[in-house]
């Protein structure tokens, strides 16, 4: 399991932070991320040894990671993500008036907006 977990990050990561790798560290990692290919395979496709593709990756893993620390941008998101889940699960919870209803409704819409953008 960790090591699916490892990928999902990864993926987050490379979703972030990939259009700052090299062009062919970003096409290693989307060979590995995306299409989830082996680095025998990945070795193949990009003609080179599988040391290095496993030493490509693992660099730009630590890129990635570097990058992270520096910026936070997946941490931020993730917070943005949770706080807008706990925002609607508030408005679940409220019975307005028929005054209120309406700005409620609105509210409503605008957090689905955003967490559907987030997807």
């Amino acid at each position: 399991m960790a090591d699916m977990e490892e990928r999902v990050e990864l993926n987050y990561l490379l979703d972030f932070y990939g259009p700052l790798l090299t062009e062919h560290r970003r096409e290693l990692m989307r060979l590995y991320c995306e299409e989830d290919l082996s680095l025998a395979e990945i070795a193949d496709q990009m003609e080179i040894t599988r040391q290095g593709v496993s030493d490509a990756v693992n660099k730009a893993r630590r890129q990635l990671n570097d990058y992270e620390k520096k910026l936070g941008l997946v941490a931020r998101y993730r917070a943005l993500s949770r706080q807008a889940e706990a925002c609607l699960s508030a408005l679940d919870e409220i019975r307005a008036d028929e005054g209120s209803l309406d700005a409620m409704n609105r509210a409503r819409r605008a957090l689905e907006n955003i967490i559907q953008i987030e997807r």
